[in-house]
């Protein structure tokens, strides 16, 4: 092979590697908004339960490292998430959200049912 063919295969090769690259990228963004559940389990979580929801676990900003907290707090914020539009992508076993107008420290979750077998 000489130095031109050598030279021109380079550059296809690179003009497919950005390709790859910004496409991975773009990928990369939009699976950046439903992150993995491990965003959230990797925090502390205390059982609760009460009347109207039953058993659910709370984790308090305090009892945790700032940032995986934050970071799973913002996901919950930019995704509106509340008690009556929770967060809960496929495949999480929990439903996810915040109560803003009383609490900005804490993130509720509840165990998803089970769904019965036919």
């Amino acid at each position: 092979m000489n130095e031109d063919k050598l030279a021109e295969s380079l550059l296809m090769f690179c003009d497919a590697l950005e390709n790859a690259v910004e496409i991975l990228k773009q990928e990369l963004k939009r699976l950046g908004a439903l992150p993995g559940e491990e965003s959230f389990n990797i925090l502390k979580w205390e059982q609760a339960k009460s009347d109207r929801l039953g058993e659910f676990e709370i984790s308090h900003k305090t009892s945790n490292h700032g940032d995986p907290w934050q970071r799973a707090f913002n996901i919950l914020k930019a995704n509106n998430a509340t008690i009556k539009n929770h967060y809960a992508p496929e495949g999480f076993a929990h439903y996810y959200w915040l109560y803003l107008d009383k609490y900005d420290d804490r993130i509720f979750r509840k165990k998803r049912q089970q769904e019965a077998s036919s």
